[in-house]
């Protein structure tokens, strides 16, 4: 047996685990790397459910309260939520509700919902029936290249808002959002 034969096959085997090492450790990383960012979405998603039950409770707590109450409270969005909005029987949001973001349109009725965008085929939304009827302005991601897009990016990704809910009438809320720059 030729020792040089012998020499380069003991070389090829070690490069061959060195290489199968490297592909381990690479996809291992990988791996690692896509949980950890879909942790961070999770936990960023249930910072929004927590705010939109803080609007819940605060709707409902000024609709029990008398006409002319008001509380003022400030939310910051990340760019996942498509909408946070009122319906009037607890369905998805208007196909355009980027737009209606952009230009701070309301809508009214009895049910708070939400909706993020990766559930957005119209099917994955959340509503609670409120004890009054609320008119709402329209809450979440603009349209990319808006004006509030770009106020988002220099905030760092996030779209913040100062809400007033105020009672108007016996058996109405209004909350009104206004986009503020952090």
């Amino acid at each position: 047996m030729n020792p040089m034969n012998k020499r380069s096959g003991i070389t090829m085997s070690v490069w061959v685990w060195i290489i199968l090492g490297i592909l381990m450790a690479a996809f291992v990383f990988a791996s690692a790397q896509q949980n950890i960012m879909m942790l961070i979405t999770q936990l960023n998603n249930q910072q929004v459910v927590e705010k939109y039950n803080m609007i819940c409770r605060t709707a409902d707590e000024i609709c029990a309260m008398p006409k002319g109450s008001k509380e003022t409270k400030q939310i910051s969005l990340n760019k996942d939520v498509y909408a946070i909005y009122i319906s009037e029987k607890g369905g998805p949001p208007v196909d355009s509700a980027p737009h209606y973001i952009e230009n701070q349109n309301t809508t009214s009725g009895y049910y708070l919902c939400y909706q993020f965008q990766v559930e957005h085929d119209y099917d994955k939304y959340t509503c609670k029936k409120t004890g009054c009827n609320v008119t709402m302005t329209y809450m979440g991601a603009p349209p990319r290249g808006s004006k509030l897009e770009r106020i988002a990016r220099l905030s760092g990704d996030s779209f913040n808002y100062k809400l007033s809910i105020i009672k108007t009438a016996k058996d109405n809320v209004l909350i009104d959002a206004v986009p503020v720059l952090k």
